[in-house]
């Protein structure tokens, strides 16, 4: 038998060498009950499956007439409800007719008992009958089971265009070749049974095809029939729709129900066509008519009973409509979730084909609501995107949120991060990434600094080692400066799940000091974590410094290696339990309370700065009353950058001097004098921010404002003897330039200390004038030098 097939594929086709289509297996189930024999075939070029019928003009040649006749119909009547024609040709010998690939309804009545999909293929027949006979009085003449197929999302399409006829043709088949299809007399309408085919000029359009309808619903229901008196038995038929088959199946034409009749009783409110699987086809088949609120709606309700819809009509129906309606923009934002939940059932080929083209087209959307759906729905599909496609085709797109003006985009793009971590290559993590969660470590909504802090801390396992020495600890230490009690505390907890990157000379000089400061906080979850982290790293320095000898020995060069002591083990059971217990989001949804607003419109491309909201209120740290007279003075060296009231200007994760410090043993400062010169003034946030004006674009760029990406560490601020540095108005030691300009500050701080605001302001004034008079003097100087030089030419 196999051989036989193999011998019948070589025939097929043969007479016809430039058929761009391949003729496969013939398909068993649909032998016997029409004049076609249907096969699996391909196209040529591309390998895309199709069906191919094909009809042996030698073996039936009294039915040419019949095979012809649906060759003419299919090429020249198209219906979304009717069996999509492709390509075809006609020989000497046979007829081939190649449609889009589809499988007998016989098949899938055996395979589906789903009621719903049984209505809603009804529904597709139906409408197809009512284009036909109300739209293009024809008559289809042939409607039974075996003239329906099912394509690969399960939708019933009709063909078996054999007897297709219009009154208005010259000859309509129908009337002449009737007889000939199978079992014709079986499927014949009572008065065609009882006088001829030509009774139907006589009626209307639609008497025979309703009959049809009618044996086809029994058919669906109870199986095939023999005769007519079989139709009375309703036990199988659903009770919604009794009354209206008893009207299809009536022996008198003239009372018979038509199918568009049927159509309209069953969407009727209540009818048997108000079922989700059916109104949900219908929607999405009009959605470009559907106001926003029902869009709005429905996609709310489908994502709750997608989960109860067949497969194959999920996978191949709904799926490629939801998708074309988020492209299109007639979806918005709520069609996303529909279409990751049934993207889960697709194979990895499927899934990146259809799911990730749509993903990444969507994340160039500059609409905000769509934005953040797929912030919020990342968790569901980032598994299933490659590296390749995070890195070169998404992330490009996501960093545009960090600068976004609305806040609740910000928080949920450094969210996101978490997700995308592991996939961005090592260049992108320790590099471009850092820069953006530099920025959004100073930004005006205390909740995106308090996740900032927190992405860091979990994102820290992916950074290199040379970029966690360098990065972590002043961006935490920065951190526990903030005004916001949250970001305090996620600012220790950071430490504490990270306290094994750390050093024994980072966790003595840079940690501890700034741990200490916070333990006498003023909020008393802060104090707490403050002194569970100091334990931590007290515990581990003591595992660290086990390993360091006794006592010092001569050569220099063992003293200069002692940061190797960074390799320890953990301290057992300690940093471990933080790390875990640190997981969820401090601060989860604070900006939230302004997204309904925020979060509408478009993205845009405009300002480079990152936005910001209000400036951030004064820290809960020590005061300089609580610190001493010395602890604060003002910085009065022209080369740094001065805000309107004359305090200095700082941005980005500073050097290491910005952390509180111990000095080194060579580093002689006077108490009384030596520490007074080198402090410099505070820096307000809120000065900050107003340098950085808020933005009203996602789009980052322009020039830097310092050379670096916000957290290098410049060790030469130690060998200069810089001091401390505090963003949060804080205090920090100035770096003396050399012993000239130390010199002259010192002349000048002991008197600092007790002059009043009004006096620093008319002290810097003064000093800013003479510096004027110095500039002027300059200028008259080199003016002379010009005449003189000219005078001797």
């Amino acid at each position: 038998m196999d051989y036989l097939k193999s011998i019948s594929r070589v025939v097929l086709g043969k007479d016809i060498p430039s058929f761009p289509y391949n003729i496969g297996e013939k398909v068993d189930s649909f032998e016997g009950v029409s004049i076609w024999s249907l096969h699996d075939g391909t196209k040529k070029e591309d390998g895309t499956p199709v069906s191919v019928f094909t009809f042996d003009c030698n073996k039936q040649r009294d039915r040419i007439p019949l095979a012809k006749n649906a060759f003419k119909k299919f090429r020249t009547i198209r219906h979304p409800d009717l069996l999509k024609y492709l390509d075809g040709v006609e020989t000497e010998t046979y007829i081939y007719i190649v449609t889009e690939y589809v499988s007998p309804l016989k098949d899938q009545l055996k395979l589906h008992e789903d009621n719903n999909l049984k209505l809603w293929g009804l529904y597709k027949v139906g409408s197809a009958l009512k284009f036909l006979n109300n739209d293009c009085s024809i008559i289809h003449g042939n409607v039974r089971i075996s003239s329906i197929f099912t394509n690969k999302a399960g939708e019933w399409k009709l063909a078996g265009f054999e007897l297709m006829s219009s009154n208005k043709e010259e000859n309509p088949v129908i009337y002449t070749y009737g007889g000939l299809v199978f079992d014709s007399a079986k499927y014949a309408s009572p008065e065609v049974s009882k006088n001829s085919w030509n009774i139907l000029k006589e009626q209307e359009v639609w008497v025979t095809d309703s009959w049809n309808y009618g044996t086809l619903i029994y058919e669906v229901y109870n199986g095939e029939f023999t005769s007519a008196k079989q139709l009375d038995n309703i036990s199988s038929i659903p009770q919604a729709i009794c009354d209206q088959y008893r009207q299809l199946v009536t022996t008198n034409p003239k009372l018979r129900l038509s199918t568009s009749s049927f159509i309209e009783d069953g969407l009727n409110p209540g009818g048997f066509f108000q079922n989700d699987l059916v109104q949900v086809n219908l929607f999405l088949e009009n959605m470009n008519i559907k106001e926003a609120k029902e869009k709005e709606i429905f996609f709310k309700k489908l994502n709750n009973c997608i989960d109860n819809f067949p497969e194959e009509i999920c996978k191949y129906k709904i799926l490629p409509e939801l998708i074309n309606a988020l492209e299109y923009g007639s979806g918005g934002a709520k069609v996303l979730p529909p279409i990751i939940k049934i993207g889960n059932s697709l194979s990895s080929t499927e899934y990146e084909q259809v799911i990730v083209t749509a993903i990444v087209k969507m994340f160039a959307v500059p609409d905000r609501t769509i934005r953040l759906s797929l912030l919020e729905n990342m968790g569901s599909f980032i598994d299933k995107l490659s590296n390749k496609t995070v890195n070169d085709q998404i992330f490009q797109h996501v960093v545009t949120g960090f600068t976004d003006t609305a806040p609740i985009i910000r928080e949920s793009t450094v969210k996101s991060i978490l997700l995308l971590a592991p996939k961005l290559s090592d260049r992108t993590i320790n590099n471009e990434l850092l820069k953006y969660l530099a920025k959004l470590q100073m930004d005006g909504e205390p909740g995106i600094r308090t996740n900032t802090t927190i992405c860091l801390g979990k994102i820290s396992k992916h950074l290199h080692d040379s970029t966690k020495k360098r990065v972590l600890v002043p961006a935490f230490s920065r951190s526990l400066r903030d005004p916001f009690p949250h970001a305090r505390v996620a600012g220790l907890m950071a430490l504490s799940a990270t306290s094994d990157y750390y050093d024994a000379t980072d966790c003595a000089t840079k940690i501890l000091p700034c741990v200490s400061l916070v333990t006498i906080d003023k909020e008393k979850s802060v104090r707490i974590q403050a002194f569970k982290t100091a334990d931590i790293f007290i515990k581990r320095l003591e595992k660290l410094v086990e390993s360091m000898p006794d006592t010092a020995t001569p050569d220099p060069s063992s003293t200069e290696n002692s940061s190797s002591l960074g390799v320890a083990s953990n301290v057992a059971g300690v940093a471990a339990s933080v790390a875990e217990s640190w997981a969820g989001w401090a601060v989860t949804s604070i900006t939230k309370k302004i997204a309904g607003s925020g979060v509408e419109g478009e993205i845009t491309a405009s300002s480079t700065s990152p936005p910001t909201s209000t400036p951030v209120n004064t820290p809960s740290t020590p005061t300089k009353e609580k610190m001493g007279s010395g602890y604060l003075s003002p910085n009065l060296s022209t080369k740094s950058a001065l805000d309107q009231n004359g305090f200095e200007i700082s941005d980005g994760w500073e050097n290491e001097d910005s952390l509180i410090t111990v000095e080194n043993s060579t580093k002689k400062i006077n108490n009384d004098e030596g520490l007074q010169s080198s402090l410099r003034t505070p820096t307000s946030i809120g000065n900050k921010f107003s340098i950085n004006a808020a933005s009203s674009a996602m789009k980052l760029g322009g020039t830097k404002s310092h050379p670096t990406d916000g957290w290098d560490l410049d060790d030469s601020g130690w060998d200069n003897g810089n001091g401390w540095d505090d963003d949060w108005n804080g205090s920090k030691p100035s770096s003396i330039a050399s012993s000239k300009s130390s010199n002259s500050i010192q002349q000048t701080t002991s008197t600092s200390n007790v002059l009043s605001k009004e006096e620093k302001v008319a002290e810097l004034n003064r000093k800013r004038e003479e510096r004027k008079q110095r500039m002027a003097e300059k200028r008259e100087q080199k003016k002379k030098n010009n005449l003189l030089g000219a005078k001797k030419i």
